[in-house]
């Protein structure tokens, strides 16, 4: 296998290689123990990585997937913006999502990296997901937008600091227009702080190495990935490989499902990704923007390849995107994009189903990917400051030939944390009733789907309690499916408890109220089965049983074990 022509010592590139991942996972670490906010501090929804001064991704701390892809395209834009007016102690802010950002919650931040002859060599970057960010809507991203106007203030690609000096100006802007401006800049601070922290790291590398021998080894690191990915790529059976999906609607028409469609044609170690199966754009917000249909096709090309490859831009090199304009994959300007996290993560899901055929000991059955998200504003229990809280609710996985699916898991393109009880009872006015796994939600096979979770908010303040819920996968129609005999997973579904106990379902996606003492319960769908449920072994059914993933009636229904058996 021809990897290519280096022009450094295989060490010494795979030295610098380590390094720079090791300064993205720092940055993560020193973002995360600084923040002010829940979202970035215990739900870690944020990612950092290093980038060459072309705008090349270099390294990248595995955080969130939808996010690493994207940044690219955003650094680029500042690139195009502002040529060779880039200083030392400059730091760039876009969260333009279509001057490269994905949405205007994700905030990404860039600090230029000079060598000691102040000659630019990269850029270190951090996005993270600020709670609110203006808007029409407390937490700004909702499938029900119907402009990017809707979506709070956009950023294209401007300077937060200037020489070291911060720009008054934009902290004006973002203090004018977001509903809680000092989370806002307490998370930017601590942006701040973890992209220096990795500028100093690399500027060192320059000063070890010297800087001709660092870019030469990063275009040799790059270039390795490419041919790795070629190599991979050119080991799976060249063809046409094709799925589809469904959105259950396109947040401003209940009932009226969406085509997300993709057809991979691989052929001679390159790959060809063609989305003009794809419906048009929605009107509403869950339009998927340039950055993130990259960043969706990205992850699946990496999910082909050994673990040992880089994570870096080679691994796009083999790869073209063909996403036509006007389509939900591509939107025109000024479509809304704000809850596109939903339809990426089906658009993730179709691309991993159609390249199963081309590797078949990867594939799994249908993951849930309908993330139930409660989006309200609260006040602060401790300083009745005002807060907006996002909290998501993980779903299951599918099930491979060999294992079953993982429970409770924010599933491809994302990784986010749960947020504790705890930190939410101290954070808003709320109490958590339950954090549980739904007991037969994962899909019945062989190997069993992953159980999705059932997490209820009770409003404890004294007054109406204005929410916003997203979800997706709540159509029955929809919900993940088997392989090879395996059963669905279950749907997701939000529901209103009243204080009497009684439940009234709810639209998976809108505004709603809950009153003083009301509970809002999420319920995030499983993951499908695989195999025939009949032949899956008795040990594992009585195993389910006993830890209450499956009840009594799954197990006689699902897998013929009568109580009188037990």
């Amino acid at each position: 296998m021809n990897l290519g022509t280096r022009r450094t010592d295989p060490i010494t590139t795979e030295v610098i290689r380590h390094a720079l991942e090791t300064i993205a996972e720092e940055m993560g670490t020193a973002l995360r123990r600084t923040a002010l906010s829940v979202v970035v501090k215990d739900m870690r929804d944020y990612s950092c990585a290093v980038f060459d001064r072309s705008g090349r991704l270099l390294a990248a701390a595995l955080d969130i997937p939808t996010l690493l892809a994207s940044m690219s395209p955003a650094l680029r834009a500042c690139l195009d913006k502002w040529g060779d007016d880039i200083h030392p102690g400059d730091v760039f802010l876009s969260n333009h999502p279509y001057l490269g950002a994905c949405q205007t919650n994700d905030l990404n931040l860039f600090v230029p990296v000079f060598d000691g002859d102040e000659r630019l060599i990269g850029f270190t970057g951090a996005i993270a997901h600020h709670a609110d960010w203006g808007g029409v809507v407390p937490g700004t991203a909702a499938a029900t937008s119907r402009s990017a106007f809707y979506e709070g203030v956009m950023l294209p690609a401007v300077k937060l600091e200037v020489r070291g000096v911060p720009e008054p100006n934009v902290r004006d802007i973002i203090t004018a227009n977001t509903r809680h401006p000092k989370q806002n800049h307490g998370d930017l601070r601590a942006q701040v702080a973890a992209a220096r922290s990795g500028a100093r790291r690399f500027a060192r590398l320059a000063e070890r190495y010297g800087t001709d021998t660092l870019v030469t080894a990063i275009d040799d690191l790059i270039g390795y990935t490419a041919e790795r990915t070629r190599a991979e790529l050119l080991a799976l059976p060249d063809g046409t490989y094709q799925a589809e999906g469904w959105l259950d609607d396109d947040g401003i028409n209940p009932g009226a499902s969406v085509r997300l469609a993709v057809t991979v044609t691989i052929e001679g170690g390159s790959a060809h990704v063609d989305f003009s199966g794809c419906d048009p754009q929605m009107p509403g917000g869950m339009n998927i923007p340039t950055s993130t249909t990259r960043s969706v096709v990205h992850y699946a090309i990496k999910c082909l390849l050994p673990g040992d490859v880089p994570f870096n831009e080679g691994s796009m090199e083999p790869v073209t995107i063909d996403a036509p304009e006007g389509s939900a994959v591509n939107p025109i300007f000024p479509a809304a994009v704000g809850d596109r996290h939903l339809a990426s993560q089906r658009l993730a899901s179709v691309m991993t189903r159609a390249l199963a055929p081309a590797a078949p000991h990867r594939a799994s059955a249908e993951w849930f990917v309908g993330w139930p998200v409660l989006i309200c504003e609260s006040a602060s229990p401790k300083t009745g400051d005002g807060v907006v809280l996002l909290a998501n609710v993980a779903g299951g996985a599918g099930a491979t030939a060999s294992h079953d699916g993982a429970d409770a898991v924010d599933v491809h393109m994302a990784n986010c944390a749960i947020i504790p009880a705890e930190v939410i009872e101290s954070s808003y006015l709320l109490r958590v009733e339950r954090y549980e796994l739904r007991p037969d939600s994962g899909g019945a096979g062989r190997t069993r789907g992953g159980l999705g979770i059932r997490a209820d908010y009770r409003n404890i303040s004294d007054g109406p309690m204005q929410f916003l819920s997203e979800a997706e996968q709540s159509d029955p129609g929809h919900a993940p499916q088997g392989l090879d005999g395996g059963l669905p997973g279950t749907p997701a579904s939000i529901v209103l408890i009243r204080e009497d106990g009684a439940q009234t379902p709810l639209p998976a996606k809108g505004q709603h109220v809950a009153a003083p003492g009301e509970v809002v319960s999420l319920r995030a769908g499983g993951g499908a089965g695989f195999g025939d449920p009949a032949l899956r072994p008795r040990e594992a059914v009585e195993a389910d049983l006993r830890g209450g993933r499956i009840t009594a009636r799954a197990a006689r229904d699902h897998y013929n074990l009568a109580a009188a058996d037990r």
